[in-house]
């Protein structure tokens, strides 16, 4: 692992990224990124908008405060039946014949 700059063309490299934290538009589109995620993750829809009213999620957060609850909580209601009903096993399994179940996401 080189211990100087990285290369400019390393994937890995954090790279931030400007909101305009004015624009509604924006938040929301910044809104739908956060609950897709936490969708896709298994959270469920209460757990997430608990998120969003917490000021330790820096991110929802803001979202929650320039957009409303009423909009973040339409945001969940519209993505969750795309991205929801997932849930995540919790412990691997195995079966008569030896073979070991991994946790994955299940549908």
């Amino acid at each position: 692992m080189p211990y100087d700059d990285p290369a400019a063309t390393d994937p890995m490299t954090l790279h931030g990224v400007v909101v305009e934290t004015q624009n509604d538009a924006a938040m929301r589109d910044m809104a739908e990124c956060f609950v897709e995620e936490y969708i896709r993750s298994g959270f469920d829809a209460d757990r997430i908008l608990k998120m969003f009213r917490t000021k330790a999620y820096a991110g929802p957060f803001l979202a929650y405060q320039t957009i409303g609850e009423d909009a973040i909580q339409r945001i969940i209601d519209e993505l969750f039946p795309l991205w929801g009903g997932r849930q995540v096993k919790a412990t691997p399994s195995s079966s008569a014949s030896g073979q070991i179940s991994l946790p994955i996401l299940e549908s």
